[in-house]
């Protein structure tokens, strides 16, 4: 729609991109449908995705190389990444008058145990469901950070068994939940871990909390050094010693949390809802090249910036962004559910229904912004499906530009050559005609 705009508009696509993005000022920003958009800067990130790709450079040499025949083109595409699906969005399928009725539905809840065994070791229990998006990296990293234990000695368990994990209607690995509300729950059940070890070393020391220090496998008072107890002794002492613990504290070291934050609410009688708890951005620039003997679409370069709030760990998000720009481009160039004209299904396998293989991904530049929530402890929001949206229309915009001096404007996919090709004849014959 923006590209379309530009056009009618006789404006560079780049100019109707910066007068509709929501200014850093505007945040929280309520939409029409009654999302709230918790935090962001996406001027910013949109500046160093067209900085990144050289965007102003491109266009001139977009220029010369139709001087020689060549067909290049650039693409643009920004979007918003909900994460933290608000589990009260199933029922705007009723009306008022029948939500109502029926029991009130709201929420994003993710739960999670952190517990200490009595020589130290910790394990955590999570609910999300991870099935290859690094949960239990990212999971032990948290609580190592929050109990300054070392990670070989923090045990993850993943394994969703609903007898005895912690867990919610909402649980599971969906949405891209789990960097807002999953961490979230780690985080604070780490909390819940620190606290106690702190509150039995202020007995034990007979100090008051606010005057302990965590540091190096101990804890330790600020002022005084020496006086401190190993991590290690403290659990032992919670489970072996349970009548030296302060008065009224239980024995052991096992504690759960339910995050869920205040945003996700149920929807009011105008059908408006929060969907989502966080709120992420992606800003894409591709530039392609399409063969005029072929009709091949060729993508030189794929430029992509994510403002993701604070991330939590670097490598894995940017695996998370290739795994769903993979996708995103097997939904522009490939993948397409086929029929014949009797409705007879002709894609029913990866002989024929085509999916992006390693040859097949272009290069990838890809940069982050940080715009951490307000909402969340850690400031993460989700992140992985955003090019999934953004790739589709990026390429789609970077082809219509490539052939715009032809007047098509694409709006159907996936960009296989034959369907290129035929946009290309068909453009032949309006130029050839009397």
């Amino acid at each position: 729609i923006m590209q379309l705009i530009a056009k009618e508009l006789s404006l560079d696509h780049s100019e109707v991109i910066r007068k509709n993005l929501i200014k850093k000022q505007q945040f929280p920003f309520t939409t029409a449908s009654g999302g709230i958009y918790d935090s962001g800067d996406y001027e910013n990130s949109f500046e160093l995705a067209l900085l990144t790709g050289k965007y102003e450079n491109f266009r001139k040499k977009q220029a010369e190389a139709r001087k020689n025949g060549k067909i290049l083109g650039v693409g643009l595409a920004c979007i918003v990444e909900p994460s933290g699906s608000n589990m009260g969005y199933i029922t705007v399928a009723l009306t008022p008058e029948e939500r109502a009725k029926s029991l009130p539905k709201s929420g994003a809840s993710e739960a999670a145990t952190v517990s200490m065994d009595p020589l130290g070791s910790v394990n955590v229990r999570i609910s999300t469901a991870p099935t290859g998006q690094g949960h239990e990296t990212v999971a032990a990293q948290i609580v190592s950070e929050v109990l300054g234990i070392p990670r070989e000695q923090i045990n993850i368990i993943a394994e969703l068994d609903t007898a005895t994990s912690p867990w919610s209607i909402a649980s599971g690995s969906y949405s891209s939940r789990f960097a807002s509300l999953g961490s979230s729950a780690i985080y604070y059940a780490a909390q819940k871990v620190r606290n106690k070890l702190f509150n039995i070393t202020a007995s034990q020391l007979g100090v008051d909390v606010s005057e302990l220090e965590l540091g190096e496998g101990f804890i330790y008072v600020r002022d005084n050094p020496a006086k401190k107890f190993p991590i290690k002794r403290l659990a032992g002492l919670a489970h072996w010693n349970p009548l030296a613990l302060p008065e009224g504290m239980e024995p052991g070291i096992y504690e759960t949390h339910y995050y869920t934050p205040q945003a996700a609410e149920p929807p009011d009688d105008n059908d408006l809802i929060n969907s989502s708890v966080t709120y992420g951005f992606v800003a894409d620039m591709v530039t392609v090249e399409i063969d005029p003997e072929t009709a091949e679409v060729k993508i030189i370069d794929y430029f992509t910036v994510h403002d993701a709030g604070k991330l939590l760990n670097p490598l894995i998000a940017d695996g998370q962004i290739m795994g769903g720009l993979a996708h995103g481009v097997g939904g522009a160039l490939y993948e397409e559910l086929a029929y014949d004209k009797n409705g007879q299904f002709l894609t029913g396998s990866f002989m024929d229904y085509l999916c992006p293989t390693a040859p097949e991904i272009p290069n990838v530049t890809i940069k982050h912004t940080e715009s951490p929530s307000p909402l969340t402890p850690l400031g993460a929001k989700g992140l992985g499906e955003g090019n999934t949206m953004s790739a589709p229309v990026a390429i789609a915009n970077a082809v219509s530009d490539a052939l715009a001096h032809l007047d098509i404007m694409i709006d159907e996919l996936p960009l296989s050559p034959n369907r290129i090709w035929k946009l290309l004849s068909e453009a032949k014959e309006k130029v050839t005609a009397p």
